[in-house]
Formats: C-alpha cells, sequence, structure tokens
C-alpha cells in the first residue's frame, strides 16, 4: 500500500500497457496513458444493469442513468451548475449507456480539465439528488424512449425474441424496462436501487488519454477516497437459464413494409461458462482463462457468416435476392446469451423462404466447419477491427469498459490473441453444438396487408388526442466485438459528408500544434489534391474524400441516378468482378465505402497501416476502371427500392422528407422527390445511363483525398499520385443553386405512418446560410446555444429537462456549404405530449429571436469550441476529416489555425443579427409524421 493524498492507493498489475491499482474502498482503477492528442477519456463502470433488475423495478438502472444527469448539492440547474452544462461548456464529449451487465459514464476532455470530470463523477457517485419531481419529469423523458424504440420493427422484433428465449434469467427483460414498471416505479424504490449499487466497491474507474500517472491517480484518490464501501455486499444474480427444450417461435404483425427474420440460439457467457458465477469465481477465472472457450470460435463463425459481400448469408441471402440486408451477431455477457441472425425480407419474398436459407447454410456449417481461406479471412476482418477499435481514447475506454462489465480488463487485451488461436475444427464444433433446432427461437415481423405508410395529410389546425398502447423497448448492442458493426454497412446515410455542417465549427486552436505546417498537400497534374498527415497512434489509416458527382448534377428526371452511380463503383471493375474486388479487401479486413450526397460522393476509407498499397490500387480501380454490369444493376435497383420502401415506415425521415417539399421546389437539390417518384426513376434507369453520368462527372478535378494515419508522407503521396495524378477531369464541377422564397405564414401538416407509438415533428425553413457567409460563425454559435445539445441547450433544457416532454429535440443547419440549406428543430416526443411539445418549442423560439443570446451563453459556447477542437482530433478519422473539409471548401489549412481567432472575434450584436436573420419563427413550415388515428388499446 502507498499513501496518495491521505488515501491508500495499491498497486495490483501491470500488463500492454495497463496499470490496475486498488483504492482502499474497493474501487478499482486502470490507467493507460495515450500521448497522441492533448486529450483524455474518464469512464466510471458500475457493474449493475437489467441484469440486476426483477420484475416490478425493470428499467430501474436505465431510469436512474437518467436521473443522475439532474443534479447533485454541487452540481444543479439551480446553481447554474447542471453537469451537461458545465461538461458542454469546456467541450467534452459526454454521455451514459445501460446495458444487461452494466452502467458507465464518461467524459473525453481536454488534459487540462481532467480533475472536473473526475469531480463531477466522484460526486455522482453518492451525492445524487433522485428527487420525486425529477422523477416525474424524467420518467414522461424515458416514456418517450419507450416510443421511439416502438416505432423500430428491428427493436420490437428483438424485444419478443430475447423475451422468448429467456424465460427464467434476468436477460428476458428489456435494458429500458417494461412500460408499467418504468411509469409507476416509485422514487424511493429507485434510491434503494442507488443505494444497493452505485459504491466504489462496485466500479472500475477507467482512465485513457494524456495524463500524469502520479496526478490522475492523486485526483481519483482525493474524489473517490472519501467514500466508504458499501455497508452490505454487492447483491449476487443467482437465477440460472435452464436449457431450452424445443425451438420457439413469435410472430409480430405490425403495420410496415418489410418483413424481418430473426433466428436465436443460446451460447455461453464470454468467459465460456455456462452458468451464473459470483464476482469472486468470475474474477479468478478471469485471471486464469480456459484454454478452450466457445464464444471466439462463434464470433469468428459470425464473420465469416456476415460479414461483407463473400460472406456466406451474404451470398446466400443477398446475392439471390431473398433479402435486403442480413448481419450476425454473438452475445458476449457476463451469463449465457444469444447468437444472433438479422434479416431484412425483400418485399415479394416468403419470410419462410429467407428462414429456410438461414437454417440451411447454419446447417452446412455445422457439418462442413470454415474452409482454411474462410477462417483466416475472418480473422483478419476481427483483428483489423480491434485495431480500429484502439484508435482514440475514448474508443480504448469503452472496450476496456465492456470487457470490465463480462470478466476483466484482461478480456480486451488478450482477445486478439484468443481470435488467433481458433482453428477451422473448432467452428464446425461449435455450429455443431449450438445450432439446434431445441436450442431454436425464430421470431417473425410481419407487416399487415393493407396497412403500408400512408402518406395521407391531415387537417392542420387542430390538436391530436391520439393516445400510445402498451409498448417495450429494448436497444440492442454488442458487448464486445461486433461482427455487424464491423461490416460494411449497405445502409446509405441520411446525408453525405458534404451535406452536414460543418464539424470544423467545433475546433479552435488556440492551443494546438500548427496544422498548416503538419499537413502534405500535393495537387496532382489532374486537378486531384492529397492531403497527409502522419499519426502514429495506432497501425491503422483513416481515408476521407469527396468528389463533386451528387444528386445535384443528376438530370432533374432522374432521380437516384447519382445514388445508383456511385454504388455500382464497387460492383466490378474492367478487371474484376464485385466479388474478386471484395475477397481481396474483406482478407485484409479493409473497408472503403463510396456513397452519393447531394454535391459530391463521399470516400471513406479504412485499413491497416501495412495495407495502404492494397486500399489506394483498389480505390483507384473502382473510381476509373468501372464495369457497370447490367446484371449487377438489376440486383442495386431492387435492393435500393426495398430499401427506399423500408424508410417510408422511419416517422423521422418521413416527417423530414415532407418538409423539404414544402420549403423546396422541385429544382431546388434539397428538394427530396416522392417515394413512388424515386422508385419508378430507380426502377428506369439503365446502364447506358449510369455510364454516361459517370463519363460526364467523374474525374480528378475535383477529387481530394484526406488521409491520417501511421503511414510514411512521401511513400502515401506517391501511390496517390501514381494512382489519379492523370484521372481526367469532368467539365462541370460548379456549384449554385438560389435561395427560394419563404413561406407567406407558418404551415403546418401531418403525414399518417401507421401502427407508430412515437411522433417525429421538424418545424423550420429555408436558411440562406453559406459556408463563405461574413456571419456563418456567428450563427453556428447562436444555433448551439438554441439547440446543440438535448441536455443543456434552451430547447433541451425546457421541453426535456423542465417539461420532460420528448427524449431528445434540437436544432442545427441542415448544410451550410456551398449551397444554403435548411435550418430546423427535430423532436421525438409521445402522442399525448404532441401540443405541449411542439407549443414549448415554438415559445423557447420566439422568446430566443426577440430576446437574443446571452453574453454568458456566448461565451460558454466559445469556450465550448475550445475544448471541442481537441477532443475532435483524438482519431485519426477525425483529425482527416478535419482538414478534408478545410480542403474542400477552399478555407486553407492555417484555417485550422485561426479558427480560434475567428471564434473568438464573434460579437454578441453578430450573433444576435444572425438569430434574428436565420430563426424566425412565423414561416416555419412544421411537419408531424406518426399515427394519428390508432385507438386506445389499453394496458
Amino acid at each position: 500500500m502507498r499513501k496518495i493524498e491521505n488515501a491508500e492507493v495499491e498497486f495490483v498489475a501491470q500488463e500492454g500497457g495497463v496499470e490496475e491499482y486498488r483504492l482502499w474502498n474497493g474501487m478499482k482503477i486502470l490507467l493507460l496513458e495515450n500521448r497522441v492528442a492533448p486529450v483524455a477519456t474518464f469512464l466510471v463502470l458500475y457493474r449493475v444493469g437489467s441484469r440486476n433488475e426483477a420484475v416490478g423495478h425493470t428499467g430501474a438502472t436505465h431510469l436512474l442513468e437518467h436521473m443522475l444527469f439532474k443534479g447533485t448539492p454541487t452540481f444543479n440547474k439551480e446553481r447554474g451548475t447542471q453537469i451537461a452544462a458545465v461538461l458542454q461548456r469546456i467541450g467534452a464529449d459526454f454521455n451514459a449507456t445501460t446495458w444487461f451487465d452494466r452502467t458507465n459514464y464518461f467524459e473525453t476532455v481536454p488534459s487540462d480539465q481532467l480533475e472536473l470530470a473526475i469531480w463531477l463523477e466522484a460526486d455522482r457517485m453518492r451525492n445524487s439528488l433522485i428527487s420525486d419531481a425529477d422523477r416525474q419529469a424524467e420518467m414522461t423523458v424515458v416514456r418517450n424512449e419507450l416510443d421511439r424504440g416502438q416505432n423500430e420493427p428491428s427493436i420490437v422484433l428483438d424485444e419478443a425474441v430475447y423475451a422468448a428465449a429467456f424465460r427464467e434469467h434476468p436477460y428476458h427483460h428489456p435494458t429500458i424496462g417494461w412500460r408499467a414498471d418504468v411509469e409507476h416505479v416509485p422514487t424511493s424504490r429507485l434510491k434503494a436501487f442507488y443505494d444497493t449499487f452505485y459504491h466504489p466497491n462496485n466500479a472500475t474507474a477507467i482512465l485513457v488519454g494524456d495524463f500524469d500517472r502520479a496526478t490522475a491517480l492523486s485526483l481519483i484518490a482525493k474524489h473517490f477516497g472519501q467514500y466508504p464501501p458499501s455497508p452490505e455486499p454487492i447483491p449476487e444474480v443467482y437465477t440460472e437459464e435452464p436449457p431450452q427444450e424445443g425451438e420457439r417461435r413469435v410472430t409480430i404483425r405490425r403495420a410496415g413494409e418489410v418483413a424481418l427474420v430473426q433466428i436465436a440460439f443460446h451460447t455461453p457467457a464470454a468467459l465460456g461458462q455456462t452458468s451464473v458465477l459470483s464476482n469472486e469465481e468470475l474474477a479468478r477465472r478471469a485471471a486464469n482463462p480456459p484454454m478452450e472457450n466457445d464464444i471466439f470460435p462463434l464470433v469468428v463463425l459470425s464473420t465469416a457468416l456476415s460479414h461483407g459481400v463473400t460472406s456466406r448469408l451474404y451470398q446466400a441471402l443477398i446475392e439471390t435476392e431473398l433479402a435486403i440486408k442480413v448481419h450476425t451477431n454473438v452475445d458476449q455477457f457476463r451469463d449465457p446469451g444469444l447468437f444472433n441472425v438479422y434479416a431484412t425480407v425483400r418485399p415479394g419474398v416468403e419470410p419462410r423462404a429467407v428462414e429456410e436459407a438461414i437454417l440451411r447454410e447454419l446447417d452446412r456449417v455445422a457439418r462442413e466447419g470454415l474452409s482454411a481461406e474462410e477462417l483466416e479471412k475472418a480473422k483478419r476482418q476481427i483483428l483489423t477491427h480491434l485495431a480500429f477499435d484502439r484508435d482514440g481514447t475514448f474508443n480504448i475506454a469503452l472496450q476496456m469498459s465492456e470487457a470490465e462489465a463480462v470478466a476483466d480488463w484482461r478480456f480486451y487485451l488478450n482477445y486478439p490473441k484468443n481470435i488467433e488461436r481458433v482453428k477451422a475444427d473448432d467452428t464446425r464444433r461449435v455450429a455443431e453444438k449450438y445450432f439446434t433446432e431445441d436450442n431454436r427461437t425464430v421470431g417473425l415481423f410481419i407487416p399487415k396487408q393493407g396497412a403500408g405508410g400512408s402518406s395521407a395529410m391531415i387537417a392542420a389546425h387542430e390538436p391530436i388526442s391520439a393516445r400510445p398502447r402498451a409498448t417495450m423497448t429494448k436497444a440492442r448492442s454488442a458487448c464486445f466485438y461486433d461482427e455487424a458493426k464491423a461490416g460494411k454497412s449497405r445502409t446509405k446515410r441520411f446525408e453525405s459528408r458534404a451535406d452536414r455542417a460543418s464539424p470544423i465549427a467545433d475546433l479552435s486552436a488556440s492551443d494546438a500544434p500548427r496544422f498548416s505546417s503538419r499537413v502534405a498537400r500535393d495537387v496532382m497534374p489532374s486537378g486531384a489534391v492529397s492531403l497527409v498527415l502522419e499519426n502514429r497512434a495506432a497501425p491503422v489509416f483513416s481515408l476521407v474524400g469527396s468528389l463533386r458527382a451528387g444528386s445535384y448534377f443528376e438530370p432533374r428526371d432522374r432521380p437516384g441516378l447519382a445514388r445508383l452511380t456511385a454504388e455500382m463503383l464497387e460492383r466490378g471493375t474492367r478487371r474484376r468482378t464485385k466479388l474478386e474486388l471484395a475477397n481481396e479487401l474483406e482478407r485484409a479486413g479493409a473497408q472503403v465505402s463510396l456513397s452519393a450526397g447531394r454535391f459530391a460522393i463521399s470516400i471513406e476509407a479504412r485499413a491497416l497501416a501495412r495495407d495502404l498499397a492494397l486500399v489506394i490500387g483498389a480505390l483507384a480501380e473502382e473510381l476509373r476502371e468501372p464495369a457497370f454490369p447490367e446484371d449487377e444493376l438489376e440486383k442495386l435497383k431492387q435492393q435500393t427500392i426495398a430499401q427506399i420502401r423500408e424508410q417510408q415506415n422511419n416517422t423521422r425521415y418521413r416527417a423530414f422528407e415532407r418538409f423539404t417539399q414544402i420549403v423546396y421546389p422541385r429544382e431546388n437539390p434539397f428538394h427530396i422527390p416522392p417515394s413512388e417518384e424515386l422508385i419508378a426513376s430507380i426502377a428506369s434507369v439503365t446502364t447506358e445511363d449510369v455510364r454516361r453520368f459517370y463519363e460526364r462527372q467523374y474525374g480528378g478535378r475535383s477529387l481530394i483525398l484526406a488521409i491520417c494515419g501511421d503511414l510514411e508522407t512521401a511513400r502515401t503521396q506517391e501511390l496517390i499520385r501514381g494512382a489519379f495524378g492523370d484521372f481526367a477531369g469532368p467539365a462541370n464541377i460548379e456549384i449554385e443553386a438560389a435561395d427560394p422564397e419563404p413561406l407567406a405564414q407558418l404551415r403546418r401538416e401531418f403525414v399518417r405512418v401507421p401502427d407508430k407509438a412515437n411522433i417525429d415533428v421538424v418545424m423550420g425553413k429555408h436558411a440562406p446560410l453559406r459556408r463563405r457567409s461574413p456571419d456563418y460563425h456567428a450563427a453556428l454559435l447562436a444555433n448551439n446555444a438554441l439547440g446543440q445539445s438535448t441536455l443543456s441547450s434552451r430547447l433541451g433544457l425546457q421541453v426535456r429537462d423542465r417539461e420532460g416532454l420528448t427524449y431528445g429535440i434540437g436544432s442545427r443547419f441542415y448544410s451550410p456549404g456551398l449551397v444554403a440549406g435548411p435550418w430546423y428543430i427535430g423532436l421525438s416526443v409521445s402522442p399525448e405530449n404532441l401540443d405541449r411539445a411542439t407549443a414549448s418549442a415554438l415559445n423557447v423560439l420566439r422568446e430566443y429571436v426577440a430576446n437574443g443570446l446571452t453574453p454568458q451563453e456566448l461565451s460558454d459556447e466559445k469556450s465550448s469550441a475550445v475544448g471541442s477542437f481537441k477532443v475532435s482530433l483524438s482519431t485519426t478519422a477525425g483529425i482527416a476529416e478535419a482538414i478534408w473539409e478545410a480542403e474542400f471548401y477552399g478555407l486553407g489549412l492555417d484555417y485550422l489555425d485561426r479558427y480560434g481567432d475567428l471564434i473568438e472575434a464573434v460579437t454578441l450584436d453578430e450573433a444576435n443579427a444572425a438569430i434574428r436573420r436565420y430563426f424566425t419563427p412565423d414561416d416555419l413550415a412544421i411537419v408531424l409524421a406518426g399515427d394519428f388515428e390508432r385507438e386506445d388499446e389499453g394496458n
């Protein structure tokens, strides 16, 4: 033992750069220095999740997570020191999450603000207020969160499958809780739950980043060392799920556009055990793990089944046009969990056909196992993804947290080694062992016939009195390594990078290294530009780029053409087929993605540093030598149409879609065409259309590639120049669009999307703000104070915090870039709170426009920008994004060095003038999307 500021701290172990200490009161401390950026992530893990709940207080852990943001005697809104507001001022990236086995609270902060993060987390460990008034307000917030989950068919089905697969173990319950428990739990029960589990001897403090070891230990001891351990032993969970003795099936029928299939099998826990273990037994097992652990072969098997184009289930379901999406996931929980297969059925296909195709593949792998090539490719994909997850202080802290929740930090440290040990016969053995009929639970989501997403408009001025029915929500997430998230997403983003508000608006370079001297910029003969910055944080690199070939450039009668063209680049070249291209990248675990936005295609790639030449070569081949095979175009068209139909079941998308149609004329690039018009256009596109668009628009003249990582500048520039130096440029890359006329008066419309428990609201207008507008920085700071944070902005403090009417509310400029885009407020709300929530948001807006920003608010937003700069540069992807954007908007690399001065120069008069110009409340378009005619179905 050694004394540190009057608190005893014991050194326990050191391995792989991680140091473990133990505070006198039993709190575990994990330190990992990472000095790549002047930031640190501080995370406190509590070994309590929905696993520790019982009927009557399900959801208590999650509700407590919300309540612990409400404050302590030191940090509270009455004193102007509300937790979210304090963290927002320093530019922290912060949040908290609840899951089956744990709850964690975390902040990534500038290094010089580390003590604040430690002090805050220590204070709420034992001093959270948990008042009844706050519980009542936050309960309605959580109810809205429940309703949001009920809007997602995949979440609804997933809940039902887990509830059927687990009958006795508390994994049966959704993490968010059953609705009746959430709505009726008394505050006294929440306090008792808090007093049972929130103690230092049930917690691990994890610190990763730029810090001094002795100082950090002193600070942790100073703030957490004042608390004694829990007066009673932390209750153990002893319920075990008995073996399943026959297939179980569950079917959900609701309005929707596409069917879903989910198949689940019981599997062991993260440490391989099949029974519930005590904390002491778990610690012993973690220190001396068994050589055989079925989890690792299952993870490898899951990756081989669904990760990438060459995976077995992709080939069996997507290529055969039975499904439009498929992925698998292995729970890595403290207690035994599930192996899940999720598939989205292509419209017109019977779900039973998809189910049978999945079972055939699982049966085949149980009989044959994986080939040597499949095994090595899957292992390489996992190991590469693990390297990505060790890029950035938050990523590392989060992975250590998950390992601690289910076992011990060594589970994180030894994960790559355990994956390497998996043999082909191990994958066959676990498939045969677990993929059995008696161990199987099958779930189907079947859209009701004739009840699809109607676009009917309802009268615009009468209150809506629909009441929600009883619902239940459980958000699924991987515990440690998520094969689905590691795979290349085929789902297109809501907006492309070039369509987003500038993330550089959160940068301030007041005390950072000068970027202009660190970035190597090369302009090639074709006009293409490369930007290279070396960063040795992890053996990986991130590439971010763009090329002006977005939907702005497509013929107005061919919406969707730019999207199809971009995605066809990945479907075969003149030298190689889609499968051959994908196989090369997937064997290396590399990821390359091309997707079209309004003005440009977004280019993203990441891989191990050693595979730089492979990635640049593959990207050049896709961009310069596409073959546009007709059979691949037909498959892509059908998949795209199915995705559009699925999107029509999303209330958030439907509200924004209709909003753009009200605010923008058809010729404006921000106008989203009606879904049936878009579908008809996509169905009519030919390979000749795609080829003509490619030849007219693709080339090096507008190509920008920004790359950051563990690489050598000269070699990187040479590779990029060799690949794109003579890439011929398109004739037209200029972008212009006139501002539309404002609405004559406030206009409100309703879009009916049947069988939805939650309503999404978009209220906004066109905002004539461009990236080069003189008041750009003033406008963004003004918006940030109004609605950047759902926890600490004006909108969030009033509509969510004080009134408890919404889970999420915020305001934003959608795309103040080359062309001015919309500004809007978005919120989600339960039907019974709709009128109050929209009225409250409008009142906040009107007051803001009338009275403006306060000097303190402006000062806080400037301070937030300074801290956000440091936090934003903690990963290679964050750095690449920042330097790409400076180039894309022609700001110059020195912009990043002088941004702090630009932010500090914004005056209060300039910010208030921007508010009056852009946020006027009387000419808004308000669109509400949800189910407005549902009868009360009771509880």
